[in-house]
């Protein structure tokens, strides 16, 4: 995953090895485009989707400052993806440049912002915007049926399995497959289950566990705030400090200081 904030430039013409998507989020743009699908001057607004699959070839000069946010998949990550959620195998995507679907300019967005000031400190929701854009893309594309209402759940068994594996991991790296992995499903199937079953992505659910139990560290041990971040899988304490900000309103020393009163 990539954010770009270019100048006026030209990109030579190269082959793509893996999957691309590029969301452009600058002011609307005239670029010159040359490529076997579609050559010439296209006028490139906020909110296109540039989708470029492996193997495909093009050139572009763009005649003002570029900027977007761009994200690779490895294909034979992809196709896997893809089929463990019953989707069609070798799903054929089509090089286009068209405006972004909302469901997946919403995570696109959310991907940059996430990456730019990161939640999680292991990448957990990184992983997870990005799976759910991969998963957003297939629906878009009808190649994996769209989520009814309900959606589908953990069975009682597998939320149990998934709490106690973050209970237990929380002061070290979690990540979507791990959690999948303790649930017996595929990432696709486990992201799309989950939030039916407990209200909130992995990744919140997550954080929402580490903030709870540093509070609980906060309000009855005398460790620093700086043991206890480390305790809630946070080894650099100003990002565990705005973590716990954003999340509960205060710094760490402010809350335990209140707590204290």
């Amino acid at each position: 995953m990539e954010h770009h904030a270019v100048e006026p430039t030209e990109f030579c013409e190269r082959e793509l090895l893996q999957h691309n998507l590029f969301l452009y989020t600058g002011p609307a743009a005239q670029a010159e485009i040359k490529s076997p699908e579609f050559s010439g001057l296209r006028w490139i607004r906020p909110g296109a989707l540039w989708v470029m699959p492996q193997g495909s070839r093009h050139q572009v000069r763009f005649e003002r400052n570029v900027e977007g946010v761009a994200l690779a998949f490895d294909p034979a990550t992809f196709d896997r993806m893809v089929q463990s959620s019953d989707g069609k195998a070798s799903m054929p995507i089509m090089h286009s440049l068209n405006v972004c679907p909302p469901a997946i300019n919403h995570l696109m967005r959310a991907l940059m912002h996430e990456s730019n000031d990161p939640s999680t400190p292991d990448g957990i929701a990184l992983e997870c915007i990005a799976t759910a854009i991969a998963l957003a893309t297939c629906q878009h594309a009808r190649a994996i049926a769209t989520t009814t209402k309900t959606g589908p759940r953990l069975a009682p068994k597998q939320v149990r399995a998934v709490q106690a594996y973050a209970e237990t991991h929380l002061h070290q790296q979690i990540s979507l497959a791990d959690l999948a992995a303790t649930a017996g499903l595929s990432p696709f199937h486990f992201l799309r289950s989950f939030k039916g079953s407990l209200g909130s992505t992995p990744a919140q659910y997550v954080l929402d566990r580490r903030m709870e139990r540093a509070r609980h560290l906060l309000r009855v041990s005398a460790l620093t705030v700086s043991e206890i971040g480390i305790g809630v899988g946070f080894e650099d304490v100003s990002h565990f400090s705005r973590a716990f900000r954003r999340a509960v309103g205060v710094t760490p020393s402010a809350f335990r200081n209140s707590a204290q009163q």
